[in-house]
Formats: structure tokens, sequence, C-alpha cells
């Protein structure tokens, strides 16, 4: 994943293009978040036959119901999973009508996710402010944090207000941890906020 879920985290360019580069086998890179981020190597196909990337309008555009993906590759692999991924599971008219839709809007969401980006910043810049917190940088459209033992007590304050975060437990070892979706401006001004009360 790059960038990565569930911390955010993405390699740096550079270095994916090092490895995409140097390793001569085949490279999936999944940017399911990669609108988030600040780079996306789908522009490296043409040059370098071994990558495929792995986009979706699941996340950017809000479609996760439609669980509709693409990904972009080589001509070589392209033609490859055309004839054999098409049948027998071939995409239904809906899903392709409400793709199209979607890429309609295409300046919207970009729009948007600039706005998610300015206040994941915002997020993550209030709850390094809290020494009590750990936080993980971020290139997707949610900010992780390590509550470092006191995350029941944060999640329990902020569901009282009717503020839902996730926990995630023992997944991938982040036990104690704690992520929020960025929303809109509104709603992480009220999630800021309730930790400031709580922590203040």
């Amino acid at each position: 994943d790059s960038p990565n879920n569930p911390t955010g985290f993405q390699f740096q360019k550079t270095e994916l293009q090092k490895l995409v580069k140097s390793f001569v086998g085949l490279i999936i890179i999944d940017e399911a978040y990669g609108e988030f981020s600040d780079f996306s190597l789908s522009g490296m196909v043409k040059s370098q036959e071994n990558l495929i990337v792995v986009q979706t309008l699941s996340k950017s555009f809000g479609l996760a119901g439609l669980r509709l993906g693409y990904f972009i590759a080589n001509k070589k692999f392209t033609d490859v999973f055309n004839r054999v991924l098409q049948y027998p599971y071939p995409v239904s008219t809906l899903t392709i009508e409400s793709a199209i839709l979607a890429l309609e809007q295409s300046a919207q969401m970009k729009d948007a996710v600039q706005i998610i980006k300015e206040e994941r910043k915002r997020i993550i810049e209030n709850l390094k402010k809290y020494e009590t917190f750990e936080v993980f940088d971020s290139k997707a459209n949610f900010v992780l944090f390590d509550a470092h033992g006191s995350h029941k007590r944060v999640y329990n304050a902020l569901a009282e207000q009717g503020i839902s975060i996730r926990t995630l437990g023992k997944i991938g070892k982040h036990d104690g941890c704690l992520r929020v979706t960025v929303g809109t401006k509104e709603m992480n001004s009220k999630f800021l906020l309730a930790i400031r009360d709580l922590l203040g």
C-alpha cells in the first residue's frame, strides 16, 4: 500500500522509483489512497514493464459500495488482463455508468481532496501538541495516533460526544492506536475541541 492502510505512511518517491527500476520481477503498487498523497507512480508504467499501479474510486470519489477499481500498466499487461479478467467477471453496466458519472466530477473531487489535505495537516499539528499522543505522519484521508494506554478513555470520551473514531486493537501491532478520518472543517474542529477539553 502506498499510502499504507492503516498508518497512512508513504515511502519517498525516489525510494519507490529506485525499487521499480532495480527489481526484475513484477511490482504491484496499491494506490487506493493515492489521491490524498503527493505523488503517484502511474507515470512510470510506460517505461517500466514490471510495474502495475492499482487505484480505486472507493476513497476519493466516495464510492466504497461500488467496489470499482482499476489498474494502470504497460500495454503488455493490459492486453493480457483484458483477455483474462473481462470474462467470466464483467463489470456491470450500473457500475460503469456510476464510474463515468463520478469521473466527470474529477475537478470537484480534486478540490475536495485539497481541503482534506489541509485539514489532515491541521489535525496532525494539533494532535502533536499533546505529549500523550504519538502522531503518525499520514498521506491518506485519515490520521493514526498512539494514545499510549489512554486509548479507551479517549475513545469513550469522544463517543459520548457523538464523535466516531476507530480503535485498531491488534491490527498490524497497533494496539492502543486510534484513527480519525479527516472530515469536514466543522467535524474536525469538533474532534479537536473535544480532545482539547479532555487533555487540555
